[in-house]
């Protein structure tokens, strides 16, 4: 924890006179910012006339890597503002923050007067696709925690942690949730205190409530949940009430949460609209699969190339480059494994060198397990990407969703349409249930326009159900629709 803590002036107007955010290190420029994330090890040239045993220790160090590409920057930006403006509703110098607190923790209700200033945003990609490496090496440039003593020549005496990152249980449960917080925060503060305390405690309810006031006590920049995709395996009901706990966070606690995941993670998002806004409130950012010619790909494998503990190492040629994405597929994660596993081959081999040969032969056998979803990314078939829940690219499950969504819309306009022309059915029988048909019925956009007689109603009605564009046809009569409803309900009063 920091002994004296230093406060700058961030220049922009909203940060002023908050010291949650003057504590928090300067705003970084791009190139500030991708000097701050890169790390690339070093030794590796003098490394390479070590006996062969030594070597094989020395390859583990490419893991360690980091290549700044401009989806890096972006993600540093998104952190950057994330935190900063999440501080602006909670300056500890304004009054209403205090009577916030206080609602808090005494009758558990947020003070009318408190405006969350928090956003949110999510994090998707290709599980090894280097998302969790990005974002971790751009949460190492906050000190996690801050000791406050003075500010502004006043006394101040508070301790501050600026972000915590947990993983979502595996079995998507509030309870794990709230035992992975409470143990981040005492990792965060050097204690066991919260985490003990709750351990053994049965009441979900409670803990939820002693977790929310933990992370206000403390002035919580931002959650980090990663592995959001385990939500998909909770029991029911156990989605939505993790959803809304976290909408909970942002909108009366007023902490920003960032949701990160695999592909499969947008499925949590697709029912609930409020929800998937707020995922993306400040954006979505998705580490894509790149494409062979991708410059961000290519700078990725320039460096990762350099590092070599091989005797002879090779020159990257085109046909090297072609060879390594198509082994791969552009994941990141892949790329590494295949340079150390084939370095590791052609070492214990006496090869001593990087070739298309060693590099194929490392796949076949090292990398085995990976050759079906290899094959599948390779393929680009999103038949054949959904065997593998984590490999659908978000873009195509969107698109699914949306699809969807428009086929089950047609589907439940039609079957209203053809419960009202029924010719033998009583008035009872032709009632439809209208509290649920207006959900999906548009509002007529003519409200003025002349109402045509009950049968020609009807007949139209009829007429649309069997139209072989019916949603084109029910965009275009939405008043007619509407008024067939009407019709349906003068029917059920009469009977």
């Amino acid at each position: 924890m920091s002994e004296l803590t230093q406060y700058s002036d961030t220049q922009v107007t909203e940060y002023k006179g908050n010291p949650l955010i003057e504590a928090l290190p300067p705003i970084l420029s791009e190139a500030e910012a991708a000097q701050a994330i890169a790390y690339f090890p070093e030794g590796v040239e003098a490394e390479r006339t070590q006996p062969k045993e030594i070597r094989l220790h020395c390859i583990g160090r490419l893991k360690s890597l980091v290549q700044p590409l401009p989806i890096h920057l972006e993600l540093e930006s998104a952190v950057s503002s994330l935190l900063r403006s999440g501080y602006v509703g909670r300056n500890p110098m304004a009054p209403a923050t205090w009577r916030h607190l206080n609602a808090l923790s005494t009758v558990r209700k947020r003070c009318d007067s408190f405006q969350s200033t928090a956003s949110t945003f999510s994090l998707v990609g290709l599980s090894g696709i280097g998302k969790t490496t990005a974002l971790n090496a751009i949460l190492q440039q906050y000190p996690q925690t801050i000791v406050h003593h003075r500010y502004q020549g006043k006394e101040f005496l508070h301790t501050q942690i600026t972000w915590l990152k947990l993983e979502c249980p595996f079995d998507g449960s509030l309870s794990g949730l709230c035992l992975a917080f409470f143990k981040a925060v005492d990792r965060a503060l050097g204690t066991e205190k919260y985490a003990k305390r709750y351990r053994r405690k049965a009441g979900i309810l409670e803990m939820i409530q002693s977790m929310e006031q933990v992370a206000s006590t403390y002035f919580i920049g931002a959650l980090f949940i990663d592995e959001l995709q385990h939500l998909n395996a909770a029991k029911t009901g156990g989605k939505d009430n993790m959803l809304n706990f976290f909408v909970n966070l942002i909108n009366s606690i007023g902490i920003p949460v960032v949701f990160i995941g695999t592909n499969s993670m947008i499925e949590l998002f697709s029912d609930v609209l409020r929800n998937a806004r707020r995922a993306c409130g400040l954006g979505n950012y998705d580490f894509k699969q790149p494409e062979q010619d991708d410059q961000a790909w290519g700078m990725l494998v320039d460096v990762v190339w350099e590092y070599q503990w091989v005797r002879n190492p090779a020159p990257l040629t085109p046909e090297l480059r072609t060879t390594l994405y198509d082994l791969t597929q552009g994941v990141t994660d892949f790329l590494v494994k295949l340079m150390i596993l084939g370095q590791r081959y052609a070492i214990q081999a006496n090869i001593e060198t990087l070739n298309i040969e060693v590099l194929r032969h490392v796949a076949d056998t090292k990398m085995k397990l990976l050759k079906p979803a290899i094959a599948a990314l390779r393929s680009r078939d999103p038949k054949a990407m959904r065997k593998f829940e984590d490999l659908l690219p978000t873009d195509v499950q969107i698109d699914s969703m949306m699809k969807e969504t428009s086929q089950a819309d047609v589907s439940q306009r039609l079957s209203i349409l053809r419960a009202i022309r029924q010719p033998d059915s009583s008035p009872k029988d032709a009632a439809i249930p209208i509290d649920s048909v207006r959900a999906v019925v548009p509002q007529p956009s003519n409200k003025d326009a002349e109402v045509p007689p009950v049968a020609t109603r009807i007949s139209l009605a009829s007429t649309i159900s069997r139209h072989d564009r019916p949603m084109e046809a029910l965009q275009e009569a939405d008043w007619l629709v509407q008024d067939v409803l009407e019709f349906s309900d003068a029917y059920r009063a009469r009977s």
